[in-house]
């Protein structure tokens, strides 16, 4: 299947698609892919490309998370889905994948519109997040699935072995901790909905910080459910790891 051709000047520092390819040992023959999804949505609408990484994007979450949901499963046979959805959604929360991005060097590559790269866009994690994901769709795309498996698996390698301890309460510690060193409060989480029926429930949770409410997340199970608030609310409050320190 092709992509739509994209813009292929490379601005000045940037690194070329070849390079990053050949880098991170992507196979050949993705180029056209790979450079879609390098491509910020601000760079889009200033350079006038065709296309931009979001759609790739969408692509890229859905095999990363098939993966990283497959690996888990078959590594611990005692996990409950409790376990699994809460310790998927730390592997593939967006600080995460963002300090995975900046270890490939990802924000090197990254095509940004002007303004964006003045501001450094480069280095926020949702772009960097979003180029990952991306990248995984173009590789997916043009290679398949094993392809896609097999650099999610060399990249996140540390991750996926992280032992459960570590995972499973990485989210909700990290705002945790943010909020105390603030003003020595803890967020508190309410199941607010539930969805759908009972064999397929999905739970809907706020997080609140003093009574004030900061995201909500929903999952499959309660704890999920909390990751996925705890995460959103990392995102709004821009926390990255060792800020409060």
């Amino acid at each position: 299947m092709r992509i739509g051709s994209m813009v292929s000047g490379v601005e000045t520092g940037r690194e070329s698609v070849s390079a990053f390819a050949a880098r991170l040992a992507i196979p050949l023959g993705a180029e056209a892919e790979l450079t879609q999804a390098l491509t910020h949505a601000s760079a889009r609408h200033q350079d006038g490309a065709a296309e931009d990484n979001e759609r790739l994007e969408f692509l890229g979450d859905a095999v990363l998370g098939a993966v990283v949901a497959a690996h888990l499963f078959l590594r611990d046979a005692e996990a409950n889905e409790g376990d699994l959805s809460e310790r998927r959604a730390a592997i593939v929360s967006r600080q995460a994948l963002a300090d995975i991005a900046l270890e490939l060097g990802i924000d090197r590559a990254l095509h940004l519109g002007e303004s964006e790269a003045q501001r450094g866009g480069g280095r926020r994690p949702a772009a960097l997040a979003a180029a990952l994901e991306a990248v995984i769709g173009a590789i997916f795309l043009r290679h398949g699935y094993l392809a896609a498996a097999h650099f999610i698996e060399q990249h996140l390698a540390a991750a996926l072995a992280a032992p459960r301890a570590v995972l499973g309460k990485g989210i909700k510690t990290l705002l945790q901790e943010w909020t105390q060193a603030r003003n020595g409060s803890l967020p508190r989480y309410d199941i607010v909905a539930t969805h759908g029926l009972e064999h397929e429930r999905i739970f809907e949770c706020a997080v609140r910080v003093d009574g004030s409410e900061i995201a909500r997340g929903s999952g499959s199970s309660r704890r999920a459910a909390e990751a996925a608030a705890a995460e959103a609310a990392i995102d709004i409050l821009g926390i990255t790891p060792g800020a409060a320190l």
